[in-house]
């Protein structure tokens, strides 16, 4: 019996998944210069042109982790899309991101490759810029509302001690206390 294009799809969708996940392990360990599309295909248990039919370059294939991964950062800020953070979601922004942290260690350390290549970063840049201003500018709101003197200033270095408390624990998580620097999180903005 034929498959159905329901069917083809959901081959289509596994498959993808498969290969999203080896060249996320792979980006992850080797780094993006040191992986080629032939390391991922082997790995995944693929050919080369197989590999192809999903994603038409390492470019494109690195660029769809990247934006999967943001997404999944960006989509615990403003859970009702109201366009406002108030401060039971300013808690629960902070321990979804934690968990995320703790949760996704790959993608952590493809983070940080790719902010730190600025090559690599350029392939997402202006896509990350597009969906972090607006994410910003609630940031500085809530900060401004809850009174401080600079709410972009707090609002910049709120994200940069996220990026600290992520690259510590993705690169040392055996020894970074990662549930008692939430508390600590929680109690530095009154939220505890």
């Amino acid at each position: 019996m034929p498959r159905t294009p329901h069917q083809f799809k959901e081959i289509r969708e596994v498959r993808k998944h498969q290969i999203m996940t080896v060249a996320l392990e792979l980006f992850a360990q080797k780094g993006y210069h040191a992986t080629s599309i032939a390391s991922i295909a082997k790995e995944a248990g693929i050919s080369k042109g197989l590999l192809y039919n999903y994603f038409d370059s390492k470019e494109v294939l690195l660029k769809e982790l990247a934006i999967h991964g943001f997404e999944e950062l960006f989509s615990v800020f403003d859970p009702n899309h109201d366009g406002v953070i108030t401060p039971g979601e300013m808690k629960n922004l902070i321990v979804e991101l934690l968990d995320i942290i703790k949760l996704d260690g790959q993608f952590w350390k493809l983070y940080f490759s790719i902010l730190t290549q600025p090559p690599i970063y350029g392939l997402v840049e202006d896509w990350v810029m597009e969906k972090a201003s607006p994410m910003f500018a609630m940031l500085a709101e809530y900060f401004r509302g809850e009174g401080y003197e600079e709410p972009m200033i707090e609002s910049r270095l709120f994200a940069a001690m996220l990026d600290g408390v992520a690259m510590n624990f993705t690169f040392d998580p055996e020894n970074f206390p990662i549930d008692k620097v939430r508390d600590r999180f929680l109690s530095l903005y009154n939220l505890d």
